[in-house]
């Protein structure tokens, strides 16, 4: 697989698009750096509740907690990015053995799927953490944090999806123009 900086290639009408492209993936880009910060985050508070278990017999409440919510934001805020830099798991069975045209028409209902789901998540995880925030659902771990925290992330991470969705769609239609 390569890969090439969104940056890097041609606009709709073959002009470069630095700095429109840019703008559009600002939110994608800044959402991964989020999400390269909590695996840190996560790294870091494993390696601290380690050391106190082991090393101090004092064994720290809620950091397995803590890693799972961990884990929806770091994967929320990691979608976009992985979609629009072709990082993401792709099933090759049709596109391999499919013809330039198909392979593209393929690429198109991807683009679209992907699009309607992160649209679905987006409208679905806004509803939830209203809800959970409205009704003041709290988590039942150590933690006890108002679970809509835990969830909050899956908003920005859909809406980003949705966007690296319909820039990748774009990319694929600019390709037969060229």
């Amino acid at each position: 697989m390569t890969v090439t900086h969104p940056a890097k290639r041609q606009g709709l009408r073959g002009e470069r698009v630095g700095s429109l492209w840019s703008f559009l993936t600002w939110p994608i880009h800044t959402l991964a750096a989020v999400s390269a910060a909590l695996v840190a985050v996560g790294f870091a508070a494993v390696v601290i509740a380690v050391f106190y278990r082991y090393l101090l017999g004092a064994p720290l409440n809620g950091v397995d907690e803590l890693t799972g919510y961990l884990v929806v934001a770091i994967t929320s805020c990691g979608l976009g990015s992985a979609l629009l830099l072709d990082q993401h798991i792709g099933v090759d069975i049709l596109t391999a053995s499919a013809g330039r045209g198909a392979k593209r028409g393929l690429e198109i209902w991807a683009s679209l799927c992907v699009l309607a789901c992160a649209a679905i998540l987006a409208s679905s995880a806004w509803h939830t953490v209203l809800f959970n925030r409205d009704f003041g659902t709290y988590s039942t771990g150590p933690l006890e944090i108002p679970i809509w925290w835990a969830q909050a992330p899956m908003v920005p991470g859909a809406v980003v999806l949705g966007l690296a969705a319909l820039m990748r769609l774009l990319r694929i239609m600019q390709e037969k123009t060229k």
